[in-house]
């Protein structure tokens, strides 16, 4: 325990001995400066300086930050641009297909214009947005075709020749003056379907 004791006071005299060489001392109680003291007073010079270099370093970190974000807004609308001009270039190409496209009206649509700007086609981006329209119109298109050549295949079985031999009757020709209206209504029907009819 003795041994304990006398490092310690040997300690605390090597704290004394090197403040009396610094000229260190700390204050007595009564005499002590707060920090705002200190930063008006005698360290305000240290303090004004340290406090400059950190607000360089930020403002720094924020310049090249703007400069960068300033960049890329100026890269997009370049971008932008570049895709508005191409779309505009290819708006005739694209109506050929689809003639109620207007690249204008399809700006408005904030899918069309994201995708027209990441690079996507104009009658690509199109097809996309407009998919259920598309893909309505042409079922409805090949339901009617589809109508046309079955209503084709029906008449055509009743146009075909006999086959040798199947009936005995000779062959005459047909009379116009002798059809129903019924059957001229068929026939009007077939020509404006673009059917040939002959008798």
């Amino acid at each position: 325990m003795r041994g304990v004791q006398w490092m310690q006071w040997f300690a605390e005299e090597g704290v004394a001995d090197e403040a009396a060489r610094t000229g260190d001392t700390a204050p007595d109680a009564g005499e002590q400066e707060n920090f705002a003291a200190l930063i008006r007073g005698r360290y305000k010079a240290d303090f004004d300086a340290r406090v400059q270099k950190i607000l360089d370093g930020r403002l720094r970190g924020l310049r090249q930050e703007n400069a960068r974000l300033r960049q890329e807004r100026e890269q997009r609308q370049e971008q932008a641009r570049q895709a508005i001009e191409a779309m505009a270039a290819q708006e005739e190409q694209v109506r050929q297909v689809y003639p109620e496209f207007r690249w204008q009206r399809e700006m408005e649509n904030p899918a069309f214009g994201r995708l027209v700007c990441a690079g996507v086609e104009p009658m690509a981006a199109y097809e996309v947005v407009h998919r259920e329209d598309i893909l309505r119109r042409a079922m409805a298109y090949s339901a009617k075709r589809t109508a046309r050549q079955a209503a084709r295949s029906i008449a055509s079985v009743g146009r075909r020749p006999a086959e040798n031999g199947g009936r005995c009757v000779g062959v005459t020709g047909s009379d116009p003056r002798g059809l129903t209206s019924r059957e001229l209504a068929d026939i009007r029907r077939r020509v404006m379907e673009g059917e040939k009819i002959s008798f």
